[in-house]
C-alpha cells in the first residue's frame, strides 16, 4: 500500500469512527496522520510530540520499540492529536483499517475515560515527564492501565472492523498462543499478549450463545497439568472482570478501583500461568 493510499484509507476509517462512536471528543480536523519508514518512527514521534503534546516525553526504551516493533502510535494532545503509522507496502486494507481504529480508540479513551481527564495524567506512569528515562514504575495501577488501554483499543478495533464475525473455534488457537506468552519473564510482552487475547476472545460472535461462557477457559488450560486449576481460575477471574466492564453502557469510563483490580488480577494470572507453563508441554497448549 502506497502512502497516498494509506492516507485515503486512514481518513475513511476516521470518518467511520467519528460516526460510529458516541459522545465524540474530537473532530476530523483534530487528527493528523503521518506515515514514515520503520527506522524513522522515533525521530518523527519526538517532533510530533513537541508540536502537539509537549508534555509527553519518549524514553530510550520507547524509542527502540517505535523503531523496531510498533506499527502505529497515537500521540495524544489536548487539542490536536497525531497518529504515526509505519509505512508498510504489503499490508492489506482490512488489517490497516484495524490498526487505525485501534489508535483512534486510544485517543477517544484518553479524552473520555474520566470526563475529559486522562487517567494517566492523574495516577502517573513510567512515561510521564517526571520519569523520562528507562526506569519505569510498574505498580498495580500502572500495570492494570496498560492491560486495559490495549484491550479496549483492540476490542473496539476488532468490533468495528469485523463486527464480531469470528466464532470461538476460529480464534481459540490464536488466543491460546497469546496466553502462552503471559509469563514472569517478559512483563511488557505479557501485558500486550494478554490484552490481545481478551480482545479476540470477548469479540466472539457466539460468546453469549455458549452454555457457560467462561468455562471455555478449559480449552486453553486443562485440568490434568500441574498448576492448571490455579491458572484457569485466575484466567476466569480476569475475563469475568473485563466482561463485566464491557457490559456497561460506556465501558471506556474507568476509575482507580477498576484499574487497580485489573492490575491485581492480571498479576495473579501472570504468576500462576508461569508455574503452569513451566510444568506443561507448550506444544500441547498451543494446539489444545
Amino acid at each position: 500500500m502506497k502512502p497516498s493510499e494509506m492516507q485515503t484509507h486512514a481518513v475513511d476509517a476516521l470518518d467511520f469512527f467519528i460516526k460510529a462512536m458516541p459522545d465524540m471528543p474530537f473532530t476530523a480536523d483534530d487528527i493528523i496522520f503521518e506515515f514514515v519508514k520503520k527506522f524513522e518512527m522515533a525521530t518523527r514521534a519526538k517532533a510530533l510530540c513537541a508540536q502537539y503534546c509537549p508534555d509527553k516525553k519518549l524514553n530510550a526504551a520507547q524509542c527502540r520499540q517505535l523503531n523496531t516493533s510498533i506499527a502505529a502510535n497515537a500521540l495524544i494532545g489536548r487539542e490536536k492529536s497525531a497518529v504515526l503509522v509505519r509505512h508498510n507496502s504489503r499490508i492489506g486494507k482490512k488489517d490497516f483499517r484495524r490498526i487505525i481504529l485501534h489508535e483512534l480508540m486510544h485517543i477517544f479513551c484518553a479524552k473520555t475515560e474520566m470526563d475529559g481527564t486522562h487517567f494517566i495524567d492523574i495516577y502517573g506512569s513510567g512515561t510521564t515527564p517526571d520519569n523520562p528515562e528507562d526506569e519505569v514504575y510498574d505498580g498495580l495501577v500502572h500495570s492494570g492501565y496498560q492491560v486495559w488501554t490495549e484491550f479496549i483499543a483492540q476490542y473496539y478495533a476488532i468490533m468495528l472492523t469485523d463486527g464480531g464475525s469470528d466464532n470461538f473455534s476460529d480464534v481459540a488457537e490464536y488466543v491460546s498462543h497469546l496466553l502462552s506468552e503471559v509469563t514472569a519473564n517478559n512483563l511488557d510482552e505479557s501485558k500486550g499478549s494478554f490484552a490481545m487475547a481478551c480482545a479476540h476472545w470477548l469479540n466472539c460472535a457466539d460468546l453469549n450463545d455458549m452454555l457457560d461462557v467462561f468455562n471455555t477457559s478449559s480449552a486453553f488450560i486443562p485440568d490434568d497439568v500441574p498448576h492448571g486449576e490455579e491458572a484457569r481460575n485466575a484466567l476466569c477471574s480476569c475475563i469475568e472482570y473485563i466482561y463485566t466492564q464491557i457490559q456497561k453502557p460506556k465501558p471506556w469510563k474507568i476509575d482507580e478501583e477498576f484499574i487497580y483490580g485489573l492490575g491485581f488480577k492480571f498479576g495473579m494470572f501472570r504468576s500462576v500461568n508461569s508455574f503452569y507453563l513451566g510444568a506443561a508441554d507448550l506444544t500441547t497448549i498451543s494446539t489444545n
